[in-house]
């Protein structure tokens, strides 16, 4: 899959891929129309150094995603009329270019230009354009077009792969992803090139696009700082300028950009084949309708090889050890047996030149195993403690270092030695909470009248039956024999006043 980076009608985006040799670069009519009155004829030989691949868009994509008409008819036409001499001069010199796609201007309209003038280009390089919608229209121009270019608005949140696939197995069809931002949608079909000026955002908008080694990583505006430093030794080894970077140049985090987005494209170049074949059955839906791949003859077909029976064996990764148990057999004899314990090797299956690290590893050996082995055991709470131990010490070595580095650049507080820091105050808190003694046990219980109490239900019905019950009644004479001096004084009571009314 080629990658076209957009943007080059503007002088200093040229230049700057032109130095970064990029050998696929995109212009836009529309964009150069703004920036020239084309007071003479503008030639691509002219304006761009040999051998770079150039595809001419014609930027009707700004026309047809603004949000009101800013051109009348007649001056659509017009422009379209000028855009097509444009593309006669310098049709030698450029690798691909779109029809004058402008929605306004009608279906009928677009349909009658690739008649009149689009088709009459070389079949490699004219590519017609699909908005989306009926994929008859697709496949009627996968059919009769070498190349069939594929707005990503078109792709919406139907899931197309299947279908668009399929095209490119059935008829050949190069497809083109035109104004593609998402590697995950540039990954999921079988494109034959792409184009974007997504490379150019840092400059717009601030923020930072990274390959991580993994992914394709876009930091917005107010995370740029964090990230930046985050990803400084990255830059350092591919040869960037990280102090630049950090201090905003607009050229070095462009150059970033252009490098990322390249290495994203060759990823997913490398994975091409990971992915289901599309000549694999897959049953048809709603969203893909009639466009799908015909089922091969049976002599196509692929034929599963007779599956070859062997002893298996555990993965290299894993370890086994045993315990042992007492258990009663059937018989009620007492018996032991072992059991399995799955563990981990400390031995690895890392391959010297496949190694990241290869290039900078003290160890790196061509086609060896690595040196070195990771002999970690936890089966105690000692050893428990003591990785616990250990990794508060590296952690802290961390946060030292780089607080180190924070001075030497002048203090200006780095937001990633305050996330270390963070992270060394919740081992540190773990480790208090794994070392603590303390024990509580909280029961909260409830009954109601009819049912049996919690106590009862513990420990039987009479526990829970004198818990509740009240002390037994003891009677006068028993309290006196039990007192060996009872004494007493008579009390006459008042008698109460009686108000009787005469």
């Amino acid at each position: 899959m080629f990658l076209y980076l957009g943007g080059a009608e503007i002088p200093g985006w040229r230049t700057l891929l032109e130095e970064s040799a990029v050998e696929h670069v995109a212009m836009s009519y529309m964009g150069l129309r703004r920036r020239t009155k084309f007071s003479k004829p503008w030639l691509i030989e002219e304006k761009f150094p040999a051998g770079q691949k150039i595809f001419l868009d014609s930027g009707a994509y700004t026309i047809n995603s603004a949000l009101e008409d800013k051109f009348s008819q007649a001056e659509l036409k017009d422009i379209a009329a000028h855009y097509m001499t444009f593309v006669q001069d310098n049709i030698d010199r450029v690798e691909m270019v779109s029809e004058f796609d402008a929605l306004p201007l009608g279906r009928e309209w677009i349909e009658a230009a690739r008649e009149d003038f689009f088709g009459d280009l070389p079949d490699d390089k004219f590519l017609p354009i699909w908005h989306g919608g009926d994929l008859d229209i697709l496949a009627a121009l996968a059919q009769r077009y070498k190349r069939v270019g594929i707005v990503q608005t078109a792709l919406g949140d139907r899931n197309l792969a299947p279908a668009l696939n399929g095209l490119v197995q059935k008829y050949g069809t190069l497809l083109h992803g035109v104004a593609m931002t998402k590697p995950t949608e540039m990954a999921a079909i079988r494109w034959d090139s792409v184009a974007s000026t997504s490379w150019i955002s840092p400059s717009q908008y601030g923020d930072t696009i990274v390959w991580t080694g993994k992914e394709l990583k876009r930091y917005p505006k107010a995370y740029k700082a964090q990230a930046r430093k985050q990803h400084r030794t990255l830059f350092l080894d591919k040869g960037f300028d990280a102090a630049k970077i950090e201090a905003d140049d607009n050229k070095e985090i462009l150059r970033l950009s252009i490098w990322s987005w390249q290495q994203q494209i060759a990823d997913i170049s490398r994975h091409a084949g990971v992915t289901t074949p599309p000549d694999e059955a897959q049953e048809p839906n709603a969203e893909t309708g009639g466009v799908g791949v015909d089922t091969p003859p049976d002599e196509n077909r692929k034929v599963m090889a007779t599956r070859e029976e062997r002893e298996t064996t555990p993965l290299p990764v894993m370890g086994l050890g045993k315990t042992s148990e007492h258990y009663t057999d059937d018989e009620g004899a007492r018996q032991t047996r072992d059991l399995p314990l799955v563990e981990v090797r400390s031995a690895s299956m890392r391959i010297c030149d496949t190694c990241f690290l290869k290039d900078k590893c003290p160890g790196f050996k061509p086609n060896a195993n690595c040196l070195y082995n990771i002999p970690v055991e936890l089966k105690t709470k000692d050893q428990y403690r003591a990785l616990q131990d250990s990794l508060i010490e590296m952690q802290t070595q961390r946060v030292l270092f780089m607080k180190m580095a924070e001075d030497m650049e002048g203090g200006y507080a780095d937001p990633n030695l305050s996330n270390e820091v963070d992270r060394l105050q919740k081992l540190i808190a773990a480790k208090h909470d794994m070392e603590s003694e303390s024990f509580s046990l909280n029961i909260q219980a409830k009954g109601s009248s009819g049912q049996a109490g919690m106590i009862s239900r513990l420990f039987g019905k009479d526990p829970g039956e004198q818990a509740r019950a009240l002390p037994a009644p003891v009677s006068a004479d028993r309290l006196i024999e039990a007192n060996d001096v009872f004494e007493a004084e008579l009390v006459d009571l008042p008698i109460p006043h009686t108000n009787t009314r005469g």
